[in-house]
Formats: structure tokens, C-alpha cells, sequence
């Protein structure tokens, strides 16, 4: 006879934004209330980023990186990664 478990955890997904850092191999990774949002933002940056008038850009997150600060010049791409977790 087979047993029907009620409290087994439910698998969840959230999504992490990946910022691509020029001279920098892994990707930075971002946990936000909004992904989508920021990921448009920092890709409009990358867009405007302008070498003679660098722009400081600031975000906090949530997870193992709390605060970012980084030149708009040194992005070199991003990603929304969606992951699965319990």
C-alpha cells in the first residue's frame, strides 16, 4: 500500500539577475524583489554607458551579495537565470 505524504516541500522558483563584469570571468549574482525591472535597467546602461562620463550605479539585493556599486562602463552584459529551490 502505498502512502501519500501531505507535508512534502513544495519546489519554488525565483529568479536571479546575472551581471556579466568586463575583466571579471564568473557572473555577479543578484537576488531582487523585482528581476525583470533591474534587468532593464542594467541593460539600458549598457546601452548609455559612455567612457569619457562613467556612471556609478547602486542596487541592493537580497542573499550573499546585499549591496552593489559599479561603474556603468564595466558591465558587460546581464541575464535573468530562473532557478528551482525548495
Amino acid at each position: 500500500m502505498t502512502q501519500h505524504f501531505q507535508n512534502t516541500p513544495q519546489v519554488k522558483t525565483r529568479k536571479a539577475v546575472l551581471i556579466l563584469m568586463k575583466h571579471s570571468a564568473p557572473p555577479l549574482v543578484l537576488y531582487v524583489d523585482e528581476p525583470e525591472a533591474l534587468y532593464e535597467d542594467l541593460k539600458q546602461a549598457i546601452k548609455t554607458a559612455n567612457n569619457a562620463m562613467p556612471k556609478l550605479i547602486e542596487r541592493q539585493a537580497k542573499g550573499p551579495v546585499r549591496n552593489l556599486s559599479v561603474l556603468d562602463t564595466q558591465l558587460a552584459g546581464v541575464a535573468i537565470q530562473e532557478e528551482t529551490y525548495l
